[in-house]
């Protein structure tokens, strides 16, 4: 799979298809939203934002965050092969790519921008914009909340938005969160959770009980979405393992869509 992705024209062309079919199936979905109130009052505000979602509602990402009326959205990509297909995608529906990838654990050595592309976000954040991120990729435990959205939400002052996302209708792949790939002609529906900024001088405890009512929060708002479509329940815990190891798509450590 490798080798074939690394035809720039068939990237192009994977990327395409994939935008054009995720956008019939948003336009085709009659969604429901709540919450909406607290998070069109973020947009009007015009000040930094960390938008948050769980790994598996990946592809319902575009469809929840409006251009010309909120804030610009920058995605995080991973440098692999299959982070070129993504940026296709995210620059299909109007986004901004951030190129970075954490190192493999069992390769902590190797340098594939992480640094640089966190610093890129905080840049992009403190101009006033939104960064979209998951805070539990790309590689899980599933619905486990990681500290990087929480950190830049510290350094940024940046507003925390949580989304749960759902439709009634999809694939659902074996994957380490069961990810789900939405079909057309469904309900949708889209929860709102906006928490504040997280203050930049918390102890490490507090700290800690911020990161966990967000969580909490996230998973909440993401049950909700199940429950106003009538759709099963996602799942929490899974294992460190999924399609970006497969297929050596090494993502950031919060991949963001």
């Amino acid at each position: 799979m490798k080798d074939i992705l690394n035809a720039g024209w068939l990237q192009t062309l994977i990327g395409t298809l994939i935008a054009w079919y995720l956008k019939f199936c948003y336009a085709t979905t009659r969604w429901q939203s709540e919450g909406r109130e607290e998070v069109e009052k973020v947009w009007k505000d015009n000040g930094p934002v960390v938008l948050m979602f769980w790994h598996e509602r990946l592809h319902l990402g575009h469809a929840s965050w409006p251009l010309g009326i909120a804030q610009p959205v920058a995605v995080l990509s991973s440098t692999s092969k299959f982070g070129d297909v993504i940026v296709r995608v995210t620059d299909s529906f109007g986004r901004h790519s951030i190129r970075g990838s954490s190192a493999k654990k069992s390769n902590l050595a190797k340098d594939k921008r992480g640094a640089q592309a966190f610093r890129d976000m905080l840049r992009w954040i403190r101009d006033g914009k939104c960064a979209a991120t998951t805070p539990d990729g790309p590689r899980g435990p599933s619905r486990t909340m990681t500290d990087g959205s929480l950190k830049l939400s510290q350094m940024t002052g940046a507003q925390l938005v949580c989304l749960g996302q759902s439709t009634r209708r999809y694939l659902e792949f074996n994957t380490w969160d069961r990810m789900r790939l939405p079909l057309p002609f469904t309900r949708g529906a889209m929860v709102w959770r906006v928490l504040p900024p997280v203050p930049a001088d918390l102890a490490p405890d507090v700290f800690e009980r911020r990161r966990q009512e967000a969580e909490a929060t996230l998973s909440a708002a993401t049950d909700r979405a199940d429950d106003l479509v009538g759709a099963p329940k996602g799942i929490a815990g899974g294992a460190h393992t999924g399609w970006e190891d497969r297929y050596g798509a090494n993502s950031p450590q919060e991949s963001v869509q």
